[in-house]
């Protein structure tokens, strides 16, 4: 993470805070990658978000965040990407997909089973 981006994150903690959300930061290492940068509850813990710091205009998504990701949203969990302190991002829809690139398709994961019914086609 860059400078900017770890001093964004901190402005963004901390104006969460002071709205009431509990925010924790997540540092990832070899066998986390791809978590986002924060977990955000409202008071009363009604509300989740998993919440990615990026640079506005310039974030891109890592290798691991375009994988995990879409899996993540299979199953109904989101992602929401904050590029400046403004808490409505958070009420509306997860945003990740905004930031998708047709470069990122290459990253997705196949499932087993579809490897398999590929290798079973006759061409």
């Amino acid at each position: 993470m860059s400078k900017l981006e770890s001093k964004l994150q901190a402005e963004i903690k901390v104006y969460l805070e002071r709205l009431g959300w509990h925010v924790e930061v997540f540092t990832c290492n070899a066998f986390q990658k791809g978590i986002p940068d924060l977990v955000a509850f409202n008071k009363g813990g009604t509300v989740v978000r998993w919440i990615d710091v990026k640079r506005p205009k310039v974030g891109t998504l890592t290798k691991y965040q375009a994988q995990k990701w879409p899996i993540w949203e299979k199953i109904g969990v989101g992602v929401w990407i904050m590029t400046e302190c403004d808490e409505s991002v958070l009420w509306k829809p997860a945003n990740f997909r905004q930031w998708w690139k047709p470069r990122y398709d290459k990253y997705l994961l196949r499932s087993p089973a579809n490897i398999l019914r590929e290798m079973d086609t006759d061409d």
